[in-house]
């Protein structure tokens, strides 16, 4: 039947009248949404309050401190939004930019003839044509279908293949993993099944990843650690009570401190950027949970087919053996069972390329299916005598027990003969006492095969697969290869990588159904060629490593690898393979280049990396405040602290290293316990350089006359240049390169920050910002004690890191 579909006209009126498939609900958020949502943030809620109440306490008691705390929380503060809303509409920029380098295409029938269009242009009443591999993108009726498989797991949350025939419903959502066909568009949009559900889940859906959750709790934690100590404060250390400005900054300080407001956004921020600079390498991060799952992935499974080889295929041989036909006629056969099959996989590609008889038709056919692995049609081709008689086309090990035992001896001794038996071979033969192909998917233990021929094809390895894979096995990472072909076309790939295979290292598909579930891991653990699978042995081998805690990665191109690439800690699609597989994938390798993914990979380790230093650094400043706060509270120790000194601290101790390592970080070494690794660090600096602050005091107690603010600023002194050190030892992994310009930064903020200090020049800027900050010139007797005690903490830094180190590890 011949389809018009719409004219151009009807398309763009329905288009006109919002019958189009572009939705409501934007992925990104929108300019205003990230103004609105940093403007009105739980922290700047948090901070505005403080503020409030810093000025109210200005306005009762008159103390121009309070004021001078007043503005410059506010300043600080509008400043720290005004690069959220910045850096995170920059990101999204980036990610629009890398979300447009994978459209997602469908072919219509508009005007008589097909076309491709992007799937948000569909409108109601489009004819959508429907292939092996094709996401169904809209809801709508099947109006002709050639055996229709659907998997509908990501509405129903089943994996059962349907078979949908014709007026049968097709969601969105869901994909064709057999058979093909024509389905008129129904709903579009909003109005579509899939996205009614996900509306009335939620209206609008951030994705967050383990890490950011992970983040978000160390937020949450500090918050309730900064309300408990505000309480003890209030108990324990209250002094005059509300009338005391002291303890009102002191208050303000220790809640101001203990929210990072920095942190999430540097984290944010880190993973966007680091997504744009992985595609412009070439892949698409499509979900950021694979970022942080580079860092731990211990195992890559991988396809065979379109990975690690170039997928593209020849016609090597076609060996007869059946002597009623001749093989000129037999070529011409297989020429015209491509030319009529709907299949639309290389294989047929391949073959489509012999002679052919111009005078045929299809009567019935059975679509070629990674379950089965094979295709069947019922062709009459009046010109060789054909009338209604079926034929069938698949694997040759498969479909070798449905020949007699005398072909098949025939068949292989040819093979031998001829050393075909590395190749991928597919037997081609007649379905005898077959009347409808129906019944051959129904009963297909009891079918007997005429067989024709073997048709061997060959394929060649990918230039750069050996070495991308030593360079993974280098990084104590394991390959193994989970392929639909056999054992010895796998293997003669595996040659050309100069990757030698032992017999013992093999497994097959029907060798997996034989073992039992609690012996299956032991069977497999060691096998490195798993052969002949389908989809859900697949899986099954994929879920067995998860299950032992080996991190997996799964790369595919097909639709025999979704299940297993859904599993996977990470699902790894090729550009040019099945749209659905790049839909489900949580990478996309653009134009299908597998010698990118160490790259890739190492990419991903330095985003970790980097976002690992800038958590070190502001949970450092953290932890030293409550160290202090504890202190002050339990042995009456000087709590150094105001918000004007915070704003100091932050600046010398986070803000500029954060923005330092996220710009110069090139570290790739992997990250084995992020959480472990962070709180562990943090709490040995927080505690190692509020203690050598604290003895800094004691020296000057000691040695020299001083006051409350000498001891103040003596405190603080030792604190900020030993971040410095602490700030060295984060970046320890770094190459020689980057530790120079870290090492030059140390140097150069030093300097700016004795020069801040410890000249007593009367310079209005100078008086100004000294005022601002709230610090003063230290003596210099006062610098005989902080310089030796800064090189002390600093020191011990170092030693009880390296121990530390060991400890976890």
């Amino acid at each position: 039947m011949e389809y018009t579909g719409l004219s151009t006209a009807e398309a763009l009126e329905r288009k006109k009248n919002g019958l189009s498939n572009k939705g409501s609900k934007s992925k990104s958020k929108t300019i205003p949404m990230i103004f609105v949502e940093n403007i009105f943030s739980v922290f700047n809620i948090i901070i505005l309050a403080i503020v409030a109440v810093l000025f109210f306490f200005y306005v009762r008691t008159g103390d121009e401190r309070l004021l001078m705390d007043t503005i410059g929380v506010s300043l600080v503060n509008i400043v720290n939004t005004f690069l959220a809303i910045f850096q995170e509409i920059r990101s999204r920029i980036a990610l629009d930019k890398v979300s447009l380098m994978l459209q997602k295409n469908v072919t219509v029938i508009r005007n008589g003839k097909e076309e491709s269009i992007d799937y948000r242009e569909v409108v109601v009443d489009d004819l959508i044509i429907l292939k092996r591999g094709d996401q169904i993108v809209v809801d709508g009726k099947i109006l002709d279908s050639n055996q229709i498989e659907v998997d509908e797991s990501a509405i129903t949350g089943e994996s059962i293949h349907l078979h949908k025939r014709k007026d049968d419903q097709l969601y969105s959502g869901s994909f064709c993993v057999s058979g093909g066909g024509i389905y008129v568009t129904e709903k579009t949009g909003d109005e579509c099944y899939a996205n009614k559900i996900s509306k009335h889940a939620k209206k609008y859906k951030f994705n967050v990843s383990p890490l950011e959750k992970k983040i978000n709790l160390i937020v949450k934690l500090l918050f309730v650690i900064a309300l408990l100590l505000v309480a003890m404060e209030v108990l324990f250390g209250a002094g005059d009570g509300l009338t005391d400005v002291d303890f009102i900054r002191k208050v303000a300080a220790i809640v101001i401190s203990l929210i990072p407001q920095g942190l999430v956004l540097m984290v944010s921020v880190t993973f966007a950027i680091g997504v744009f600079r992985i595609s412009k390498i070439g892949a698409i991060i499509q979900k950021l949970n694979a970022i942080e799952a580079f860092s731990n992935i211990k195992l890559i499974c991988m396809d065979k087919t379109g990975t690690i080889t170039q997928n593209n295929l020849a016609l090597s041989d076609v060996t007869c053996i059946n002597d009623s036909i001749d093989e000129a006629s037999i070529k011409k056969i297989i020429g015209t069972y491509a030319a009529n099959s709907s299949d639309g996989n290389e294989t047929i590609e391949v073959l489509k390329t012999l002679d052919k008889f111009n005078n045929s038709a299809k009567t019935d056919e059975i679509p070629f299916s990674s379950e089965w692995k094979y295709s069947a049609l019922t062709l009459s081709i009046p010109d060789s005598g054909i009338d209604g008689e079926s034929f069938i086309l698949g694997a040759y090990d498969i479909l070798l027990n449905k020949i007699g035992a005398d072909e098949k001896e025939k068949f292989q001794q040819t093979l031998n003969a001829k050393n075909l038996n590395d190749f991928r071979n597919l037997l081609f033969g007649k379905v005898k006492k077959t009347t409808q192909l129906d019944s051959l998917k129904k009963d297909f233990a009891n079918i007997e095969i005429e067989p024709l021929c073997v048709i061997s094809i060959t394929d060649q390895a990918r230039q750069d697969a050996a070495e991308t894979i030593n360079l993974f096995k280098e990084k104590g990472i394991e390959f193994k290869i989970l392929s639909g072909d056999a054992p010895g076309s796998i293997n003669t790939i595996l040659k050309q990588l100069d990757w030698h295979i032992k017999p013992d290292e093999i497994i097959t598909g029907g060798e997996l159904d034989s073992i039992d579930e609690g012996e299956f891991y032991n069977a497999i653990k060691n096998k490195i060629v798993f052969a002949r699978l389908q989809p859900e042995q697949k899986l099954r081998v994929i879920k067995a490593f998860r299950k032992e805690g080996i991190s997996t990665a799964m790369i595919g191109d097909g639709v025999n690898d979704i299940p297993a690439i859904k599993e996977a800690d990470i699902g790894i699609a090729m550009e040019e393979g099945c749209k659905s597989t790049r839909e489900i994938a949580d990478i996309v390798l653009l134009k299908n280049k597998f010698s990118l993914l160490p790259s890739i990979f190492d990419e991903g380790n330095k985003i970790m990396n980097t976002t690992s230093s800038v958590s070190k650094l502001f949970l450092t400043k953290n932890f030293m405040v409550i160290f202090l706060t504890l202190f002050s509270l339990i042995f009456l120790w000087e709590f150094p602290l105001t918000p004007t000194r915070i704003s100091l601290l932050n600046i010398f101790a986070i803000g500029a290293p954060a923005f330092i390592i996220a710009t110069v970080n090139k570290n790739t070494k992997r990250i084995k316990n992020f959480f472990k690794e962070v709180i562990s660090f943090v709490s040995v600096s927080a505690l190692i350089i509020v203690l050598f602050s604290y003895a800094g005091v004691f020296f000057a107690h000691k040695f020299f006359p001083n006051d409350d603010t000498d001891i103040q600023l003596v405190i603080l002194t030792i604190m900020i240049l030993t971040t410095f050190a602490n700030f060295y030892i984060v970046i320890s992994g770094s190459d020689k390169k980057e530790k120079k310009i870290y090492f030059s930064y140390i140097l150069i903020f030093s300097a700016l920050y004795v020069l801040f200090t410890a000249v007593d020049a009367d310079l209005l800027f100078l008086n100004f910002m000294k005022d601002f900050y709230d610090v003063d010139y230290i003596n210099p007797e006062l610098w005989t004690i902080i310089v030796p005690v800064c090189i002390t903490a600093a020191f011990t830094l170092w030693r009880a890191h390296k121990i530390r180190v060991k400890v976890i590890n």
